[in-house]
């Protein structure tokens, strides 16, 4: 809905449609009654979006990405037991960011921005190998599985802000993801958080 609304834009006034790709780890944070615990993930994204003028130097970027995480631990005990974990996360997030440039040459320009995320879970399994201490020997965990021992929620909404340097039709650009809603049905509070960084071309 949400490219077809930035399509819809395009299409009456001046819009710049650009492609991404980057590094986007995630920290999911866990607060049980003021005890957090953090576990890190390793992620990759890419993209397309659409960055549309509203007035001046002040934009409006919709887009939509792919965002993959895998993470992979193993641990043994004293080396005669040996388990390995393999989590795996498939997310589709559709970013809305105001954006505000500033242009330091003909070629370079530097831009802020700000706005929301908006996630979707379209997978999420940790598959288990070896005796593992309540779950039993090789398994597959379902993240999003209501009768799971995860039973996270599908939707994640976060807000996001960074920073844009723009070459030509080059850009590099980073920022920070910070959680909004807790994606824990259970008694804690679990929310995501991450920093990003990333690289586009403008078409």
């Amino acid at each position: 809905m949400t490219l077809a609304a930035a399509l819809l834009f395009a299409s009456n006034a001046q819009a710049q449609l650009g492609v991404n790709i980057g590094y986007a780890p995630m920290t999911i944070a866990v607060d049980n009654n003021g005890n957090v615990s953090n576990t890190d993930y390793p992620g990759f994204f890419g993209g397309v979006n659409y960055n549309v003028n509203l007035t001046g130097d002040l934009n409006l970027s919709l887009g939509g990405q792919v965002r993959f995480i895998t993470k992979t631990e193993t641990s043994s005990f004293y080396g005669l037991a040996s388990t390995k974990n393999t989590t795996t996360l498939i997310n589709l997030e559709v970013p809305v960011l105001l954006n505000y440039g500033l242009n330091l040459s003909r070629e370079l320009k530097v831009s802020v921005f700000a706005g929301a995320v908006f996630g979707y879970g379209l997978s999420g399994q940790t598959k288990f190998e070896g005796n593992v201490v309540g779950i039993g020997g090789n398994s597959t965990v379902d993240w999003y599985d209501a009768n799971g021992i995860v039973n996270y929620k599908r939707l994640n909404i976060s807000g996001a802000f960074g920073a844009v340097f723009t070459y030509n039709q080059f850009r590099l650009f980073g920022g920070y993801d910070l959680g909004l809603t807790d994606i824990d049905n259970a008694n804690t509070v679990t929310k995501t958080n991450g920093i990003f960084v990333g690289i586009g071309v403008i078409l």
